[in-house]
């Protein structure tokens, strides 16, 4: 088994210059005019409307930032992550407003990713999304947005499928089966008791439960929890660096990771099934699993 170093936050709210915060206007109006609509007596939409979005480009000096957090492989491109968690934010926000759940108590729970093509630093960014499902079994909402992301040069960029879930009512836990495989740990990640000011820093993604400590002490979790697009990205950079090629790739969010987090495990699995993919987890040291995915490995030009 190979020997990995333990990634430790390479950035810290403290590092970060308020200008940083200046370029989140719209994810932080947008998740606030949700909040507020979710949870007054308005009446809701019945037919989800599609919205439209243009993003204006991270500054240089916002990307650096973000790729010295999450240990960026390819430095001359925005990260497919950066997209979700950053320029998607408002359109998700809009769209998770539409549904009849309160938006502070949502959850992500997972995202799918397919990029078509790079976007290239100091591009503008398009976002075309709708609604695809908002229903509930009663115990827990599921809320699907789908996200048509494009660029001057780049008609068709990505596309993002996000998921996220409201918890209605607690329902009886049932024990989580976990499908086994060869696993191998390529990355180790300790996340600090602020990691979710850092990523809120970089992102605009300002939910208290990620951020304010004393108010996510009087939630279910007691305590802050990292942001699911946070982890994810750390997982995607661990995966580019270890040497795997992909363009599409899909997570879920299993269990919330509290911070301060445990020694965190990155592991993928050197199985390939008949479509090509192969998976990967963020597991702790005591071997709680927080998030599974899959990515499917590009093929080579020659087969």
């Amino acid at each position: 088994m190979k020997e990995v170093d333990t990634i430790y936050p390479a950035v810290s709210v403290r590092d970060l210059p308020f200008r940083h915060l200046g370029e989140h206007f719209d994810t932080i109006n947008a998740m606030a005019l949700g909040g507020l609509k979710s949870i007054l007596p308005f009446k809701k939409i019945t037919q989800p409307a599609l919205i439209k979005h243009t993003a204006k480009a991270p500054s240089t000096e916002l990307l650096e930032s973000y790729r010295n957090w999450c240990h960026v492989k390819e430095l001359s491109r925005v990260p497919p992550h950066l997209v979700c968690a950053k320029l998607a934010m408002p359109v998700t926000a809009k769209l998770t407003a539409q549904s009849p759940y309160p938006l502070l108590s949502v959850l992500n729970q997972g995202v799918s990713i397919k990029i078509h093509k790079p976007i290239s630093e100091g591009e503008d960014i398009t976002l075309s999304g709708k609604l695809i499902d908002a229903s509930d079994d009663g115990f827990r909402a599921r809320i699907e947005s789908r996200i048509e992301v494009s660029t001057a040069n780049s008609p068709k960029a990505m596309t993002i499928d996000a998921i996220a879930a409201v918890v209605l009512k607690k329902k009886p836990e049932k024990a989580m089966s976990r499908e086994e495989a060869n696993h191998e740990t390529i990355a180790k990640w300790q996340p600090a008791w602020n990691e979710g000011q850092t990523f809120f820093w970089m992102t605009g993604d300002f939910n208290p439960i990620h951020t304010l400590p004393w108010f996510a002490k009087r939630t279910q979790f007691k305590g802050c929890i990292m942001h699911g697009y946070g982890a994810f990205a750390q997982a995607f950079e661990a995966l580019k660096r270890d040497g795997e090629e992909f363009n599409e790739i899909e997570c879920r969010f299993v269990r919330p990771l509290p911070l301060p987090g445990k020694l965190l495990l990155i592991k993928k699995t050197n199985q390939v099934d008949e479509s090509n993919y192969s998976g990967y987890r963020i597991e702790d040291s005591d071997g709680a699993l927080y998030q599974v995915g899959r990515y499917r490995i590009n093929k080579k030009d020659s087969e």
